[in-house]
């Protein structure tokens, strides 16, 4: 039983570890939620290995939806030069709330075609901030001298 115990608080402090290494956000997210909702699941289950199924599926689940609100509030924040934030209620009964602040005028850089931007995003659970980053946006734009 001790064994088992050891073996799920290793694969915990693997997916957290590759949850803070230089993942893309999206992945961040998934592998975050799911190490959280493995090891609620393996503690709060008789089954253990069941708990750690189902917690990391369910995390996952709640992951990739944090992952999809924030690039909404990003895009909605380039497109309107405004802040922008969306908070959405937990099933715990507790609440997520993502900001996204354009950070100066976009830049374009007309040999790469692109148009850069950089976004000030906030991440908050329950009141506490859980990220507190600034990234850079480039979108792409084609140019022909075609008619």
């Amino acid at each position: 039983m001790r064994f088992k115990s050891l073996i799920i608080m290793f694969v915990l402090a693997v997916f957290l570890g590759f949850s803070i290494s230089s993942c893309t956000t999206e992945s961040e997210n998934v592998t975050l939620g799911s190490a959280i909702g493995a090891g609620i699941g393996a503690v709060t289950t008789k089954n253990k290995w069941k708990g750690v199924v189902i917690g990391g599926i369910l995390g996952a689940v709640a992951g990739e939806a944090m992952y999809q609100i924030q690039q909404r509030a990003i895009n909605e924040a380039i497109r309107n030069q405004k802040p922008v934030a969306y908070q959405r209620q937990t099933a715990n009964g507790g609440w997520e709330r993502v900001e996204a602040q354009p950070m100066g005028e976009p830049v374009v850089n007309p040999n790469q075609h692109t148009k850069c931007q950089k976004v000030h995003i906030r991440e908050w659970r329950n009141g506490k901030i859980i990220k507190d980053d600034v990234k850079e946006v480039c979108r792409g734009y084609k140019e022909t001298n075609t008619y």
